[in-house]
């Protein structure tokens, strides 16, 4: 079923900014690539941002003007389906509604080659069940790029209950011909990325809520102390607390509403308020100056933080980070909270069955650059440590958060 490596064209349907990114990616790669959209200008307006963005990398001499004049070459505006005929692989990078893939996969399939692939972008929606809606269960499977895709490394290969395990590699083969790192898992809500994730956020305003430091202080402890890129709250103003906690409902509920991952109040009320982040003007932050300005306030009633609590934070933070140990003592708890929520995600993650170890730290690591995947800091951290850490968080914050498989 799987062709051999001397065909090297891609179809792809939806020509906005990820489509486009994805259409780069595979070009840069050698790949002759046909974007597709309902609007062809829009494909056109795609290609030409793509040579573009260039022109600037030459000015920049970061590539040569022979080499991006060939990427661009490789690149086609799709404007009749039977420009499809001779693709080994298709795919779609459209609106993330069901039906609407489920139809617009329909008119292309009768184009596409019988071995083609058909690869789908989705972050959220089952690939299984967009293989069976289109009755091609077997050579559907998920191609899941992070945005910008020409940027970001990781590509999550998803394999769907029917998928065939031929089509499966061949889509890991060819994601690692185009320069990314894969994480193969399984078809489950939120794959990898968007579920292990979701604790650096939702603890994060959960020690807000608590009155244990202000948005600025523990946006810098994990930057500075943790390696984080970015903070909590400066990332989701950045990603927009609408898309974040709209994210974070439908993993919740999709994972029969486990503690560990449920909306928070202080995140919904911004998302009610419209304080959406950088894109509204306001949301954790003030976005009107030139320097971002904290304006949510943390909670009045803090309690008091036990001897057990500072203790193991301590132990935690001086194992954690080379830098930890030198915070006070109330963002040291922070610290060990929003990492302990995120290595028990991926301890939960794993027992699940949504992917093995190695491949939760790759996603994690080059899916949003992580300094460390949760196993391998776990690992540096110890078991005792660990085993003492969750045992205090569950007796002093919640039991049903720090429950470990």
């Amino acid at each position: 079923m799987i062709r051999g490596e001397g065909t090297s064209t891609v179809g792809i349907l939806g020509a906005g900014a990820m489509g486009a990114g994805i259409a780069q990616v595979a070009a840069a790669a050698g790949w002759r690539v046909r974007l597709f959209d309902v609007d062809v200008d829009t494909a056109q307006h795609a290609i030409d941002g793509i040579g573009a963005r260039l022109e600037k990398r030459v000015a920049r001499g970061r590539m040569t003007a022979d080499d991006a004049a060939a990427l661009v070459e490789r690149l086609s505006v799709g404007d009749e389906l039977s420009q499809l005929n001779d693709c080994e692989l298709f795919i779609e990078a459209i609106v993330e509604d069901m039906d609407i893939k489920v139809q617009a996969l329909q008119g292309v399939l009768k184009h596409l080659p019988s071995d083609a692939i058909i690869a789908t972008n989705t972050s959220s929606l089952s690939v299984s069940d967009l293989g069976e809606g289109v009755d091609q269960p077997e050579r559907t499977c998920g191609m899941h790029f992070f945005n910008p895709a020409p940027v970001m490394k990781l590509v999550e290969v998803v394999a769907g209950r029917s998928t065939s395990p031929a089509v499966a590699d061949r889509v890991e083969a060819i994601a690692l011909h185009w320069g990314k790192q894969v994480a193969r898992c399984a078809d489950t809500p939120g794959f990898i990325v968007n579920r292990v994730a979701r604790p650096y956020y939702l603890e994060a305003f959960r020690c807000l809520e608590d009155g244990l430091c202000t948005p600025d202080l523990l946006d810098a402890a994990m930057r500075d102390a943790g390696g984080f890129r970015m903070g909590p709250f400066e990332l989701t103003d950045l990603i927009g607390h609408d898309v974040n906690a709209a994210t974070t409902r439908s993993v919740w509920t999709s994972w029969n509403e486990p503690a560990r991952l449920s909306p928070v109040y202080a995140q919904e009320a911004l998302v009610a308020a419209g304080d959406l982040g950088r894109k509204s003007g306001c949301g954790v932050y003030d976005h009107s100056g030139e320097t971002p300005i904290a304006v949510l306030r943390p909670g009045q009633d803090a309690p008091a933080l036990t001897k057990a609590l500072t203790t193991v934070a301590t132990d935690f933070a001086a194992r954690a980070s080379d830098t930890a140990g030198d915070l006070p003592a109330p963002l040291q708890v922070a610290l060990m909270r929003v990492l302990c929520g995120l290595f028990n995600e991926a301890l939960w993650s794993h027992a699940d069955g949504v992917a093995d170890e190695t491949a939760i730290d790759t996603a994690m690591r080059f899916g949003v650059n992580y300094p460390r995947g949760p196993f391998e800091w776990m690992a540096g951290i110890g078991s005792d440590t660990l085993d003492a850490t969750f045992t205090v968080l569950a007796n002093d914050v919640d039991a049903g958060r720090y429950l470990r498989p």
